[in-house]
């Protein structure tokens, strides 16, 4: 059974782990990227031809020289001196025409080369005065965009879901699709647990077990596993934040997240009876109520727990609020019966502890809608089914109608 934390802090447990930022795991409702171009060449000029020869000689073309002529025969003087002064006039003629040519030639005016004018379609061309020495600054062209103003629409991309309301988490929670759950070849202790000492090592063998079982299906169904601690007390009552009174059973604390296992009243059950049916009987209550109390931390590791109180304190009537309670112990026990149900072989639970489970433990309930742990019809419709399917799906109590949870 659990002591509901009335007035008390929860046990802060590990966010859900769905969608950020809630971080609650998604709660399923089925099954589960030129080389430049030479100018013209200056390979014209005047050609001249050599002066005229004396008269009677043929003309004869240039020379690079004077040929040596023969010295005359002496005669005459007359003719020597004609032909002295037509020598002289052809040098002085000669003389002249150069100082006219030179005269000429200084008069010559070199003509100015002028180059085309070309017209271009594409705009007209900047004019520069000299060659830049730096990369010119261009000045972007400035624009001015049109405003416009557009509508206001809420944001459905990228809004924030809500989170999952109390019904969603206890009825729809991912650990009903995590399957069926798989042994860890759990053996029951080969201890009696005859005495208070006993009775806790009994139970301490095993927790690992419930340890090992529990941590890969709350693994599967999303959420941070977190083993719940647990400590053995005898006696009327015992100290806790969950609350303070009268005990007579076992419980499980979610504020610290840990079981109270009582000792002595398992004990004086396995001692008062000598046969060997009571005794099988007194060891598989011990085995069903570790793994019962066991269940309740799973459901707070999940959000079950607190989410089940939650939909209590919302509830009006007491006939609705004592049948949530009903549904969150039935499914305790139901999870018990998973976990005896995957290491029933190992255990192993047959013969007198399988006779005694069928006859005693699964047929133990409260009348109907009177207690607060389920009739003997409810124990049978969920932890007997468990311990034959071993599948936390048969455990789904909330979903269930309210006549299957009397």
């Amino acid at each position: 059974m659990t002591q509901p934390p009335y007035g008390q802090q929860p046990y802060q447990q590990q966010p859900y782990q769905q969608q950020p930022p809630y971080q609650q795991p998604p709660y399923q409702y089925g099954p589960p990227s030129v080389a430049p171009q030479q100018g013209q060449g200056l390979g014209w000029g005047p050609q001249f031809a050599p002066p005229p020869g004396p008269p009677g000689y043929p003309r004869q073309g240039f020379q690079p020289g004077w040929q040596q002529q023969l010295p005359p025969r002496k005669k005459s003087k007359a003719p020597l001196f004609a032909i002295l002064g037509v020598v002289l006039f052809a040098v002085a003629g000669l003389w002249i025409f150069g100082v006219i040519k030179k005269n000429a030639d200084n008069q010559y005016t070199q003509p100015t080369y002028s180059a085309p004018t070309y017209r271009s379609t594409q705009g007209p061309v900047p004019t520069t005065t000299a060659e830049p020495t730096e990369q010119p600054t261009a000045s972007k062209p400035t624009t001015t965009r049109p405003t416009t103003t557009r509508p206001t629409r809420k944001a459905t991309s990228k809004a924030t879901p809500p989170p999952p309301s109390n019904l969603d988490i206890v009825a729809r929670n991912s650990l009903y699709q995590t399957g069926p759950m798989r042994t860890v070849n759990c053996k029951e202790p080969n201890i009696k647990p005859n005495t208070a000492a006993n009775a806790a090592k009994y139970w301490a063998r095993i927790k690992p077990c419930l340890d090992l079982s529990w941590a890969r299906q709350i693994a599967l169904a999303g959420y941070k596993f977190e083993a719940p601690s647990m400590l053995y007390w005898s006696g009327t009552s015992v100290s806790n934040p969950c609350g303070s009174g009268a005990v007579a059973v076992p419980f499980y604390c979610s504020a610290n997240h840990m079981m109270y296992m009582k000792v002595d009243n398992f004990v004086k059950t396995y001692n008062q009876y000598p046969s060997a049916e009571d005794k099988a009987y007194a060891r598989m209550w011990y085995s069903r109520s570790i793994a019962h109390e066991y269940g309740h931390a799973m459901q707070s590791v999940t959000g079950i727990l607190e989410a089940s109180y939650d939909l209590q304190y919302e509830l009006n009537s007491s006939a609705d609020r004592l049948r949530q309670t009903r549904r969150m112990e039935l499914q305790a026990n139901c999870f018990a019966g998973v976990f005896l149900a995957a290491n029933k072989r190992s255990y192993p639970v047959n013969g007198l502890m399988l006779k005694v489970w069928n006859q005693w433990v699964v047929t133990a309930g409260d009348k109907p809608e009177q207690g607060d742990h389920g009739s003997v019809a409810s124990q049978a419709r969920f932890m007997g089914r468990s311990f034959i399917t071993g599948n936390p799906a048969s455990c789904n109590t909330f979903a269930a109608s309210p006549r299957s949870v009397t």
